[in-house]
């Protein structure tokens, strides 16, 4: 099919809020619960994350498919946007090595993967999906089981050796390409379809619900056919759908939820625009949202620290619910007093900013 106009789709903007919002959640408040309460607030942990990454492939889809790019410009802005991110990502890691995993090293590395996946065709596009879906799972729960110090999720920190960066990068890190790099690149697939179309948005919604809910009954009969639990280190592991396992089902089910999320976000946003531009707002603000939250939650950590408080507080689903929903509610105020009288977000205009100075350059008289 061909790709869509890359002209603003503001359901994508309700996803991309949707998405930050799940992630704050996560960082917010618990998870591991047991109680039905915890697993409620639980449900955006590993969903959100995949979410975010499903919809940078479609941003990038639509990059290559603008008019304003000239050749070599969807390269060139790609590059920038990649070296931009990773170092956001780096300051914002150093914050909290411990306490969060910031993705946006992981959005950098795969920015510079797509410069070699512009141009390659849909179908490929959905192989590369599919291989690493089926191998990804399976590097990394080998390196987990032959090393196990080494493939432990640390993220990528300033100051490691260039040979260390990259290999949490791309096979041992929170968020290692061998497996994220499969949402990445469905996303793109989806953003050369029509994404104006309601059909097309209804088989998101419905292909979406439906896979998921078999991959998660697929997880659960296996399991207990053969024994598996979230605690097994076997290959069996490659069953469990634990959030964040980089397991095959967890990754599989994930990016179905995605695409059903972005199908029914693309529906709603055109018939009840004017009751969700709030969100469509802070969507449209993701990269700001994102980096406003984990600065604000380090602020607090260290303000409680100082003060000798305890923080055990936000272990209660509830009291967490609201905090993420007061947050939410301060940031979207914000976006929207934002957006009535500019067109990108603070962070959203770096990365335009070269385009954005050189086009400036060109409209001053001679």
């Amino acid at each position: 099919m061909t790709a869509v106009s890359a002209s603003r789709l503001e359901g994508l903007d309700l996803a991309r809020a949707l998405a930050v919002a799940g992630m704050l959640s996560a960082h917010v408040g618990p998870v591991g619960l047991e109680t039905l309460g915890g697993q409620l607030y639980a449900l955006p942990q590993g969903r959100a994350s995949v979410l975010f990454m499903l919809l940078a492939g479609v941003g990038v889809s639509f990059l290559a498919a603008s008019r304003r790019p000239r050749r070599g410009g969807a390269e060139a802005q790609l590059l920038w946007r990649a070296a931009l991110l990773f170092l956001i990502g780096l300051g914002l890691q150093a914050l909290e090595p411990d306490a969060i995993y910031v993705i946006l090293p992981a959005y950098a590395a795969l920015f510079v993967l797509a410069i070699a996946m512009l141009r390659m065709p849909s179908p490929g596009l959905l192989a590369i999906a599919a291989l690493m879906l089926a191998l990804g799972p399976a590097i990394f729960l080998h390196g987990q089981l032959t090393s196990p110090d080494v493939f432990d999720r640390s993220p990528v920190m300033p100051g490691l050796a260039a040979g260390e960066m990259l290999h949490r990068l791309v096979l041992s890190g929170p968020y290692p390409l061998v497996t994220w790099i499969v949402p990445f690149a469905v996303g793109m697939w989806l953003g050369r379809l029509d994404l104006r179309s309601t059909a097309v948005r209804r088989r998101l919604v419905v292909v979406g619900a439906v896979g998921t809910a078999g991959v998660l009954l697929a997880s659960a009969g296996l399991q207990r056919a053969l024994g598996v639990d979230a605690d097994d280190w076997g290959w069996n592991r490659l069953l469990v759908t634990q959030p964040h396992s980089q397991m095959l089902l967890w990754l599989a089910g994930s990016v179905l939820t995605a695409g059903a999320v972005l199908g029914l976000c693309l529906l709603l946003a055109d018939r009840a625009r004017r009751w969700l531009w709030p969100l469509i707002a802070s969507g449209q603000l993701a990269l700001t949202f994102y980096v406003t939250h984990l600065l604000v939650l380090w602020l607090l950590r260290e303000t409680l620290e100082s003060s000798g408080l305890d923080d055990h507080l936000m272990d209660s689903p509830a009291i967490a619910t609201v905090v993420t929903l007061l947050a939410m509610a301060a940031f979207a105020a914000f976006a929207v007093l934002w957006r009535s009288r500019f067109q990108r977000g603070p962070l959203e205009s770096l990365l335009f900013l070269p385009w954005i100075a050189r086009r400036q350059g060109r409209d001053r008289p001679r």
